[in-house]
Protein backbone atom coordinates (compact mmCIF):
# COMPACT_ATOMS: atom_id res chain seq x y z
CA UNK A 1 0.00 0.00 0.00
CA UNK A 2 2.85 2.36 0.78
CA UNK A 3 4.25 1.71 -2.69
CA UNK A 4 0.92 2.65 -4.28
CA UNK A 5 1.13 6.14 -2.80
CA UNK A 6 4.85 6.78 -2.63
CA UNK A 7 6.42 5.08 -5.62
CA UNK A 8 4.74 5.91 -8.89
CA UNK A 9 7.61 7.43 -10.89
CA UNK A 10 6.85 9.04 -14.22
CA UNK A 11 3.25 7.95 -14.58
CA UNK A 12 2.83 9.23 -18.18
CA UNK A 13 -0.80 8.11 -18.18
CA UNK A 14 -1.63 10.86 -15.68
CA UNK A 15 -1.84 13.43 -18.44
CA UNK A 16 -4.69 11.53 -20.06
CA UNK A 17 -8.32 12.44 -20.25
CA UNK A 18 -8.54 16.03 -19.01
CA UNK A 19 -10.68 17.44 -21.81
CA UNK A 20 -13.34 19.92 -20.66
CA UNK A 21 -14.84 19.98 -24.15
CA UNK A 22 -15.49 16.25 -23.89
CA UNK A 23 -17.28 16.41 -20.55
CA UNK A 24 -19.54 13.33 -20.25
CA UNK A 25 -21.70 15.10 -17.64
CA UNK A 26 -22.77 18.06 -19.76
CA UNK A 27 -26.08 16.63 -20.93
CA UNK A 28 -27.16 15.79 -17.39
CA UNK A 29 -25.94 19.17 -16.15
CA UNK A 30 -27.96 20.97 -18.82
CA UNK A 31 -31.11 19.07 -17.86
CA UNK A 32 -30.54 19.72 -14.17
CA UNK A 33 -29.93 23.43 -14.69
CA UNK A 34 -33.15 23.48 -16.72
CA UNK A 35 -35.06 22.16 -13.71
CA UNK A 36 -34.88 18.36 -14.02
CA UNK A 37 -34.30 17.13 -10.45
CA UNK A 38 -33.79 13.52 -11.58
CA UNK A 39 -30.72 14.56 -13.55
CA UNK A 40 -29.10 15.88 -10.40
CA UNK A 41 -29.78 12.55 -8.69
CA UNK A 42 -27.98 10.79 -11.53
CA UNK A 43 -25.03 13.19 -11.24
CA UNK A 44 -24.77 12.43 -7.54
CA UNK A 45 -24.77 8.68 -8.19
CA UNK A 46 -22.11 9.12 -10.84
CA UNK A 47 -19.70 10.98 -8.56
CA UNK A 48 -20.53 10.03 -4.98
CA UNK A 49 -18.03 7.18 -4.65
CA UNK A 50 -15.02 9.20 -5.73
CA UNK A 51 -16.12 12.18 -3.66
CA UNK A 52 -16.39 9.93 -0.62
CA UNK A 53 -12.92 8.44 -1.26
CA UNK A 54 -11.32 11.86 -1.54
CA UNK A 55 -13.00 13.04 1.64
CA UNK A 56 -12.11 9.86 3.49
CA UNK A 57 -8.45 10.22 2.65
CA UNK A 58 -8.49 13.89 3.56
CA UNK A 59 -10.34 13.47 6.87
CA UNK A 60 -9.42 9.96 8.05
CA UNK A 61 -12.89 9.09 9.27
CA UNK A 62 -15.76 7.26 7.57
CA UNK A 63 -18.32 9.25 9.57
CA UNK A 64 -16.71 12.62 8.82
CA UNK A 65 -16.33 11.73 5.13
CA UNK A 66 -19.97 10.70 4.84
CA UNK A 67 -21.11 13.89 6.58
CA UNK A 68 -18.97 16.15 4.39
CA UNK A 69 -19.99 14.25 1.24
CA UNK A 70 -23.61 15.06 2.05
CA UNK A 71 -22.62 18.68 2.62
CA UNK A 72 -20.78 18.69 -0.71
CA UNK A 73 -23.81 17.59 -2.71
CA UNK A 74 -26.10 19.95 -0.81
CA UNK A 75 -23.75 22.80 -1.76
CA UNK A 76 -23.77 21.62 -5.36
CA UNK A 77 -27.54 21.58 -5.40
CA UNK A 78 -27.72 25.09 -3.95
CA UNK A 79 -25.00 26.63 -6.09
CA UNK A 80 -24.85 24.46 -9.19
CA UNK A 81 -26.07 27.28 -11.40
CA UNK A 82 -22.61 28.80 -10.93
CA UNK A 83 -21.08 26.05 -13.05
CA UNK A 84 -20.18 27.73 -16.35
CA UNK A 85 -18.58 24.77 -18.16
CA UNK A 86 -15.11 26.30 -18.08
CA UNK A 87 -13.86 22.95 -16.79
CA UNK A 88 -15.31 19.47 -16.55
CA UNK A 89 -18.24 19.16 -14.18
CA UNK A 90 -16.30 16.50 -12.25
CA UNK A 91 -13.57 19.09 -11.62
CA UNK A 92 -16.19 21.46 -10.25
CA UNK A 93 -17.51 18.68 -7.99
CA UNK A 94 -14.04 17.84 -6.65
CA UNK A 95 -13.34 21.53 -6.02
CA UNK A 96 -16.50 21.83 -3.92
CA UNK A 97 -15.61 18.61 -2.07
CA UNK A 98 -12.03 19.75 -1.47
CA UNK A 99 -13.17 23.08 -0.05
CA UNK A 100 -15.65 21.31 2.21
CA UNK A 101 -12.91 18.94 3.40
CA UNK A 102 -10.51 21.78 4.11
CA UNK A 103 -13.17 23.65 6.06
CA UNK A 104 -13.93 20.55 8.11
CA UNK A 105 -10.21 19.92 8.67
CA UNK A 106 -9.77 23.44 9.97
CA UNK A 107 -12.68 22.87 12.35
CA UNK A 108 -11.23 19.56 13.51
CA UNK A 109 -7.80 21.16 13.71
CA UNK A 110 -8.87 22.98 16.83
CA UNK A 111 -8.69 19.57 18.48
CA UNK A 112 -5.39 17.99 17.41
CA UNK A 113 -5.88 15.10 19.79
CA UNK A 114 -9.12 14.16 18.03
CA UNK A 115 -7.36 14.20 14.66
CA UNK A 116 -4.76 11.78 15.95
CA UNK A 117 -7.43 9.51 17.36
CA UNK A 118 -9.22 9.46 14.01
CA UNK A 119 -6.00 8.61 12.22
CA UNK A 120 -5.21 5.79 14.59
CA UNK A 121 -8.70 4.28 14.43
CA UNK A 122 -9.22 4.41 10.69
CA UNK A 123 -7.10 2.80 7.98
CA UNK A 124 -6.56 4.46 4.60
CA UNK A 125 -8.91 1.98 2.92
CA UNK A 126 -11.99 0.44 4.51
CA UNK A 127 -11.15 -3.05 5.85
CA UNK A 128 -11.69 -5.99 3.58
CA UNK A 129 -11.76 -9.55 4.81
CA UNK A 130 -8.87 -11.78 3.81
CA UNK A 131 -10.34 -15.25 4.07
CA UNK A 132 -8.06 -17.65 5.86
CA UNK A 133 -5.31 -15.08 6.41
CA UNK A 134 -6.02 -13.00 9.53
CA UNK A 135 -2.33 -12.20 9.98
CA UNK A 136 -2.15 -10.58 6.53
CA UNK A 137 -5.29 -8.57 7.29
CA UNK A 138 -3.89 -7.40 10.61
CA UNK A 139 -0.66 -6.31 8.90
CA UNK A 140 -2.59 -4.52 6.22
CA UNK A 141 -4.71 -2.68 8.79
CA UNK A 142 -1.63 -1.55 10.72
CA UNK A 143 0.00 -0.32 7.52
CA UNK A 144 -3.17 1.53 6.55
CA UNK A 145 -3.31 3.28 9.92
CA UNK A 146 0.31 4.35 9.57
CA UNK A 147 -0.26 5.77 6.11
CA UNK A 148 -3.46 7.54 7.11
CA UNK A 149 -1.77 9.10 10.12
CA UNK A 150 1.11 10.25 7.90
CA UNK A 151 -1.31 11.72 5.37
CA UNK A 152 -3.22 13.62 8.04
CA UNK A 153 0.06 14.99 9.40
CA UNK A 154 0.88 16.62 6.06
CA UNK A 155 0.04 20.31 5.61
CA UNK A 156 -3.20 20.80 3.70
CA UNK A 157 -1.41 22.38 0.74
CA UNK A 158 0.58 19.15 0.26
CA UNK A 159 -1.99 16.54 1.26
CA UNK A 160 -4.74 17.43 -1.22
CA UNK A 161 -2.61 17.36 -4.41
CA UNK A 162 -1.07 14.06 -3.30
CA UNK A 163 -4.46 12.47 -2.64
CA UNK A 164 -5.86 13.67 -5.97
CA UNK A 165 -2.81 12.48 -7.92
CA UNK A 166 -1.47 9.34 -6.26
CA UNK A 167 -4.72 8.00 -4.83
CA UNK A 168 -7.42 9.23 -7.22
CA UNK A 169 -5.31 9.38 -10.37
CA UNK A 170 -6.30 12.86 -11.55
CA UNK A 171 -3.95 14.48 -14.10
CA UNK A 172 -1.88 17.53 -13.17
CA UNK A 173 -4.09 19.87 -15.22
CA UNK A 174 -7.26 18.82 -13.41
CA UNK A 175 -5.61 19.04 -10.00
CA UNK A 176 -4.45 22.53 -10.92
CA UNK A 177 -8.06 23.49 -11.62
CA UNK A 178 -9.40 21.82 -8.47
CA UNK A 179 -6.84 23.36 -6.12
CA UNK A 180 -6.42 26.68 -7.95
CA UNK A 181 -2.64 26.64 -8.36
CA UNK A 182 -0.35 26.36 -11.43
CA UNK A 183 0.58 22.89 -12.70
CA UNK A 184 4.22 23.47 -11.80
CA UNK A 185 3.19 24.13 -8.21
CA UNK A 186 1.05 20.97 -8.23
CA UNK A 187 4.07 18.89 -9.28
CA UNK A 188 6.28 20.55 -6.68
CA UNK A 189 3.81 19.94 -3.87
CA UNK A 190 3.32 16.31 -4.85
CA UNK A 191 7.10 15.83 -4.84
CA UNK A 192 7.39 17.42 -1.39
CA UNK A 193 4.47 15.41 -0.03
CA UNK A 194 6.00 12.16 -1.27
CA UNK A 195 9.34 13.05 0.27
CA UNK A 196 7.69 13.78 3.61
CA UNK A 197 5.76 10.50 3.53
CA UNK A 198 8.85 8.52 2.56
CA UNK A 199 10.67 9.94 5.55
CA UNK A 200 7.76 9.24 7.90
CA UNK A 201 7.18 5.75 6.50
CA UNK A 202 10.77 4.84 5.62
CA UNK A 203 10.49 1.48 7.37
CA UNK A 204 7.54 0.57 5.08
CA UNK A 205 9.10 1.72 1.82
CA UNK A 206 11.43 -0.66 0.04
CA UNK A 207 13.49 0.28 -2.97
CA UNK A 208 12.45 -1.57 -6.13
CA UNK A 209 14.63 -4.52 -7.05
CA UNK A 210 17.57 -3.69 -9.25
CA UNK A 211 17.94 -0.09 -8.00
Amino acid sequence: MAHEILQRPGMPARSRGFEPEGDPDLELVARWQAGDADSFTLLVKRHERRVFRILYRMLGSVDEAADVAQETFLNLHRHGQRFRRESRFSTFVYRVAANAALNRRRSLGRDRHRLRELAERQALDPPRAVAGDPEAEATRARTGRRIQAALLALPERLRLPLVLFDVEGLPYAEISSVVGIPEGTVKSRIHRARAALREELRDLVRAPEGT
